[in-house]
């Protein structure tokens, strides 16, 4: 009997060894693609969105996922797809004569709607680390290329009547994002991120020439990162 409770001890230990040995050999195997979730406040700088030196504008909210594939220790190529919600400033913001003026051109005195986007960028990561090696706090940033389709309400008045048009677009971006990512597991991280898409079009808010750059978005989010196994996750409760 005492020889079958100590065989059956050793066998224990060994298979307990062996899938320690398993799970630590899987751990630092590279993890070199991610899924990122972000979400957070966002507001528009745009001819009738308000000030952005006195924070005269309307903050609404912003979501991104993405996926990245690391291409060596340092840099990963990133693509994102995204929602923010667009409204420029109240009119009663800007002054008589700029309401004059938009009214005489048929400009937008108001606009709300949604935007789209999808876009692809390298990433610089430091400082430079496998996913398992990676310090407590890291920092990032990237430029890219991306597409962006709003869908939008445009109101003006036209004839001294009130119109509401309901208007898409699509365009052009590039964007530019930053942020600093903290170690919260061994294979997941919260940073918080900010970014900026320049677009190359100065009609997003359906009005031109009264800001001197073109209609850009801005993007403050918390985003969740996680490092993906190699492994299938079915080996984990099958195997």
């Amino acid at each position: 009997m005492q020889i079958k409770v100590f065989k059956l001890l050793v066998g224990l230990l060994f298979l307990g060894q062996f899938s320690f040995g398993q799970n630590f050999n899987k751990d630092i195997i590279p993890r070199d693609n991610s899924l990122y979730i972000g979400i957070g406040p966002a507001f528009m700088y745009a001819d009738n969105g308000g000030g952005v030196r006195n924070s005269k504008f309307k903050m609404r909210p912003a979501a991104t996922i993405a996926y990245g594939r690391k291409v060596n220790s340092f840099l990963e190529i990133k693509g994102s797809v995204g929602y923010q919600m667009l409204e420029s400033q109240d009119p009663s913001y800007f002054s008589d004569e700029a309401i004059r003026k938009w009214m005489e051109t048929g400009q937008a005195l108001g606009m709300k709607g949604n935007g789209y986007y999808l876009d692809l960028m390298p990433v610089l990561n430091l400082p430079v680390a496998r996913h398992i090696d990676r310090k407590a706090v890291n920092i990032y940033a990237g430029i890219g290329l991306g597409v962006m389709v709003v869908d939008k309400e445009e109101a003006r008045v036209i004839n001294h009547t009130p119109v509401v048009e309901n208007k898409t677009m699509s365009l052009t971006y590039v964007p530019i994002r930053g942020g600093i990512s903290y170690r919260i597991g061994p294979h997941s991280d919260v940073a918080l991120e900010g970014t900026m898409l320049a677009t190359f079009s100065d009609e997003i808010d359906g009005n031109v020439g009264f800001n001197r750059f073109n209609d850009h978005l801005f993007q403050g989010q918390i985003v969740f990162k996680r490092y993906l196994s190699t492994f299938p996750f079915w080996h984990k409760y099958f195997n």
